[in-house]
């Protein structure tokens, strides 16, 4: 499990210090997918390079199954290390090296022999579905091959966790998904926990278990992707998960409605019902459904003609299990 403890990050500048992390602690389950997600400049990367002590956190505790990094030698923090694989948005491929080379290259560092190093980067680029492409130089290959090159090196020295810095921003939207299903197969086959920072909702949705969402330095929300998803508290989630939600609740006159739909409630013709039964009619201001961890979950934003139909409505919707909250125009 990785836990973070209270991590405080400043950086000094020319204007003075600058507060990167401030007071933040969060764990990571072991075999996880975790997400951490924020507008540019909340602070992901940085928190991220905190877990590996590739940015040494200037108060606070990294531990690593327990043992505490931030406290470790610097000869123990390097074999620590190798339990923890990283990839970029940008690959740090080294140009002069064949794709199996650049795999071998960790392996060559930590002193495995030269033979034992190939054949484990040839058995990671079949993994990763790049076999044929042992030979070829990064400037051969594609931004997606090109990134499942980096993965298979992250993966040469049998890591338990693997950091993901924005590790699909670079890549089309066909080649993302790509990507990310390989993901889950190394974390599904493999067990191994991941991190990904990130500022693509779709990335979210698609692979994490939880979700962090990092607002100024500091965690705003967390918990379940579908909790957050569907139900996010804070300002700055509304404003990552529901970004169209919300521009048509400023849009709005007068009162306004949110009805979230859960996996179980989705599929229910609440606004036939609530018309056929009740007698009561509403204006569809917004509606989208999307799917989280197999489950479908939606959002709809109503207005009311009739302000007196207002307490029937959100009773039809308790007695269905549909979450009803007024929303502040």
């Amino acid at each position: 499990m990785i836990e973070l403890k209270h991590i405080t990050k400043e950086f000094s500048s020319k204007s003075g210090a600058f507060l990167a992390l401030d007071d933040v602690s969060l764990n990571v389950r072991d075999g996880e997918i975790f997400g951490i997600i924020g507008l540019s400049g909340a602070g992901k990367s940085t928190l991220v390079r905190c877990v590996n002590l590739l940015e040494r956190p200037t108060r606070g505790q990294v531990f690593l199954d327990g043992e505490e990094l931030t406290a470790m030698r610097e000869k123990r923090l390097r074999e620590v290390r190798r339990n923890i694989g990283m990839i970029f948005q940008s690959f740090n491929l080294l140009e002069q090296r064949t794709a199996e080379a650049n795999v071998r290259f960790p392996l060559e560092i930590a002193g495995v022999k030269r033979e034992a190093a190939r054949r484990r980067a040839e058995e990671l680029l079949s993994l990763v579905g790049l076999g044929d492409k042992a030979k070829s130089y990064p400037s051969q290959l594609s931004g997606g091959q090109k990134q499942r090159v980096a993965i298979a090196r992250a993966l040469a020295t049998q890591p338990k966790y693997l950091l993901c810095d924005e590790a699909t921003s670079a890549l089309d939207p066909s080649t993302t998904f790509s990507i990310l299903d390989l993901l889950q197969k190394i974390n599904r086959d493999m067990g191994v926990t991941i991190v990904v920072i990130t500022h693509e909702m779709r990335v979210v949705e698609h692979i994490c278990d939880r979700v962090a969402v990092l607002d100024g330095g500091r965690i705003a929300e967390e918990g379940t992707v579908a909790e957050v998803f569907s139900l996010p508290k804070s300002e700055i989630a509304k404003k990552l998960v529901l970004p169209d939600l919300t521009r048509a609740v400023r849009r709005a006159e007068g009162r306004v409605w949110r009805l979230v739909f859960n996996g179980q409630t989705s599929d229910m013709p609440l606004i036939f019902s609530l018309a056929s039964e009740k007698g009561v009619a509403v204006n569809i201001l917004y509606a989208d459904t999307r799917e989280i961890g197999g489950g479908t979950f939606g959002h709809m934003l109503v207005g009311l003609p009739r302000e007196e139909n207002e307490p029937i409505l959100t009773a039809f919707c308790r007695e269905r299990g549909v979450e009803c909250r007024e929303e502040i125009v």
